[in-house]
C-alpha cells in the first residue's frame, strides 16, 4: 500500500460498471474488485447544498495503488454525473493518503472548494475537492481509520494472492474470509 503523503487512490468514474470491471481485470491486471452498493447518506452536501446519492463502487489494487471504480446509480446532484457530463468516464479523482485535517486545510488554502462531501456509516469523513479546473481531475480526502485501513490491507492480501484469472469480483461481505 502506499505510503503516508502519496497518493493512495485513483478512482475512474465509469458508465458502464461491469465493463469497466472486466476492462480492469482482464487488461490490466487490477484486482480482485470488490464490489458494493453506496445507499443515500445523510448529510451529502454538493457545493455546500443537499443532496442525495447513491453509488455502485469497487476497489482493488494494482500492486500498491488502489483503484475504485464508480457508477452513481441515481440522479441526485454530484460531481460524478458533472464529469460524466463533460468528459465521458475517465480518471476522476485521486486521493492522498494524508491527514483528513491537515489536507482539508492545505487545499482551502489552496483556494479549492469542496465539490461534494459527507460522512460513511461508521463515521469517518470524506470530501471531495474541487481541482478539476487547474489539474483535470478531483481531489479526494477521507479519514482513514483504523477499521477503513484494516479493510485496505485485506484487499491488498487478496490482489497479492490473486491468480489473475479466478474470481474477480467479490462482495465486500467476502473481505472477512481474508482476515483468517
Amino acid at each position: 500500500m502506499q505510503p503516508d503523503g502519496s497518493i493512495i487512490e485513483l478512482c475512474h468514474v465509469v458508465e458502464d460498471f461491469d465493463a469497466a470491471v472486466e476492462h480492469w481485470t482482464r487488461d490490466l491486471g487490477a484486482g480482485p474488485f470488490f464490489v458494493f452498493d453506496v445507499p443515500v447518506l445523510p448529510g451529502q452536501l454538493y457545493y455546500g447544498e443537499p443532496t442525495e446519492v447513491a453509488l455502485k463502487v469497487g476497489f482493488g489494487f494494482s500492486g500498491g495503488q488502489l483503484i475504485e471504480l464508480l457508477a452513481q446509480t441515481n440522479e441526485g446532484k454530484s460531481p460524478f454525473l458533472d464529469f460524466l457530463a463533460d468528459r465521458g468516464p475517465g480518471l476522476h479523482h485521486v486521493m492522498p493518503r494524508t491527514d483528513f485535517e491537515s489536507g482539508h486545510a492545505r487545499l482551502i488554502k489552496a483556494g479549492f472548494p469542496v465539490a461534494y462531501s459527507g460522512q460513511m456509516p461508521s463515521g469517518e469523513r470524506f470530501c471531495l475537492f474541487d481541482t478539476f479546473a487547474a489539474h483535470g481531475y478531483y481531489t479526494e480526502l477521507m479519514e482513514m481509520s483504523d477499521a477503513i485501513m484494516g479493510s485496505l490491507a485485506l484487499m491488498e492480501k487478496a490482489h497479492a494472492e490473486w491468480d489473475g484469472v479466478t474470481d474477480p469480483v467479490r462482495g465486500i461481505d467476502r473481505l472477512p474470509e481474508l482476515a483468517g
